[in-house]
């Protein structure tokens, strides 16, 4: 099928001529005058038009300057027989793909065809290419909005704890209302709040945005959340925008909502009443749509009694809930997330761990998880750490607290190393590091029980200054 193309020329001869010297590879059809062919954009859509620069009531470059606002991909090419460097100039500014003379003859008008037919050619295909390109852009943002979603939904774990939440998050997603998140500490709230808002449509229409409450005082907090005007205090030295108006049309997620002041829960109930604010220092109301999700690991009802939290903004955030279960009563989803841990932090560390021994996944199950997944991801980060390379993580890597265990908890990597629990990391790792190094027989193999090359091993020792002692022989 050929394409089709619009010309629109008040010299009925032109028109005449356009129609026959372009019908072989166009599909021509021909307007008098402006108004006629924008009438027609309105039933179909061309692959370009061509337009005469100078046309009684609408000329070429107010007709240009309608079709670009309202049909902005298709090409317009503007030919005129009063050509001048200042009307191709305007007719490339507003737009046009190209800009080309007329030749007079008398009373006679025809043009260089070649060029024309060149110049129409290269604008259809560039708008086609453009429109391809829009498309595939469009199709990857989708898919890659459907991979988030297959994502985010997929929970990791069986249990029936986690199966609600899923179900609860799906719910959430669809809705608009406020939610207040509960539970202990780490056990993820901030994670299911992106998720709510990653399913919804805000993501669309709006930033995430987070702020934890309790890691600002009262005035800095108010300054972050709402903005402030210059001088509206001693280092107030220009405008700053605040969470409210960043986040408009999507989601601020306000942790530990319990340790705000009375002074900030008062102007967070005026936002969610209203949706409106001031600026510190400012005097023009501020709309600013946005979703919000609070989170707490304490009894806001506590708060409430003791006066220290308003009853009224409880009543507002509390729309609906939404608690976590503790990491010690997802039963076996526990050992399901910690696999899913050693494969992220085997993969950042180039490590190749293999899995989590029985005896590993035994322990892991045996645990009490009072930080929740938080201590669970920090333990497996450890346990990645010393992990030899092709290995799966053994008991003695995890260096888990016994449950009621008699002394001090002791972590062990051999028959000869033991260090007592309350160490850092670094310490940690240069003790076991300095114990490999006394029972191996040389840098290779203890390169190799590391899971590290030798001349990574030798630059450990030599940054840290382990005594060479300790260091086996190089034979």
């Amino acid at each position: 099928m050929k394409p089709l193309v619009f010309v629109v020329d008040d010299d009925p001869s032109f028109r005449l001529l356009l129609d026959k010297v372009l019908s072989k590879d166009y599909d021509i059809k021909t307007f008098n005058d402006a108004a006629a062919c924008l009438l027609q954009l309105e039933r179909e859509q061309p692959a370009l038009v061509l337009t005469d620069y100078a046309m009684p009531d609408i000329n070429g470059l107010e007709l240009l300057a309608t079709i670009k606002q309202e049909y902005p991909a298709l090409p317009v090419i503007v030919l005129t027989g009063y050509g001048s460097i200042e009307a191709a100039v305007e007719a490339l500014k507003g737009g046009a793909f190209h800009y080309m003379e007329k030749n007079l003859n008398g009373a006679t008008a025809s043009a260089n065809f070649t060029v024309l037919k060149t110049l129409m050619s290269r604008a259809i295909e560039r708008a086609t290419l453009k429109e391809e390109s829009q498309r595939y852009k469009s199709e990857v943002e989708q898919l890659k909005k459907k991979v988030r979603q297959q994502d985010t939904i997929e929970l990791i774990g069986n249990s029936v704890s986690i199966q609600s939440l899923r179900s609860m998050i799906q719910q959430m997603a669809a809705i608009d209302s406020t939610v207040l998140i509960r539970g202990e500490t780490g056990t993820g709230k901030t994670i299911v709040a992106r998720l709510i808002h990653r399913l919804s449509p805000r993501e669309q229409k709006g930033q995430f945005v987070e702020i934890n409450c309790a890691a600002l005082p009262e005035n800095l907090l108010e300054a972050e959340l709402f903005g402030y005007e210059p001088g509206a205090f001693t280092d107030a030295k220009s405008q700053k925008k605040g969470l409210f108006e960043v986040a408009d049309g999507g989601t601020i997620f306000l942790d530990e909502i319990d340790s705000t002041s009375m002074l900030v829960q008062s102007k967070l109930l005026s936002v969610l009443e209203t949706r409106t604010f001031r600026r510190l220092g400012g005097s023009q109301p501020i709309y600013s749509n946005v979703r919000l999700i609070c989170a707490t690991n304490a009894s806001l009802e506590q708060k409430v009694a003791d006066q220290k939290f308003r009853e009224d903004l409880f009543f507002r955030i509390n729309v609906v809930s939404l608690f976590m279960p503790p990491l010690r009563e997802l039963g076996e989803d526990i050992v399901l997330i910690a696999e899913r841990f050693v494969q992220q932090f085997s993969r950042e560390m180039n490590k190749g761990v293999t899995g989590i021994s029985p005896e590993a996944k035994t322990a892991l199950l045996r645990h009490t998880w009072k930080g929740n997944v938080r201590e669970l991801r920090n333990v497996i980060e450890r346990a990645v750490i010393f992990t030899p390379a092709g290995s799966d993580v053994q008991p003695q890597q995890l260096m888990l607290t016994l449950p009621h265990a008699p002394t001090a908890p002791v972590a062990t990597a051999g028959a000869d190393f033991s260090i007592p629990m309350g160490k850092t990391l670094e310490e940690v790792k240069l003790a076991y590091i300095q114990a490999v190094l006394k029972q191996s027989s040389n840098y290779a193999d203890a390169a190799k029980t590391l899971g590290i090359s030798a001349k990574a091993l030798w630059e450990i020792r030599k940054r840290y200054g382990i005594d060479t002692a300790d260091a086996p022989k190089t034979s």
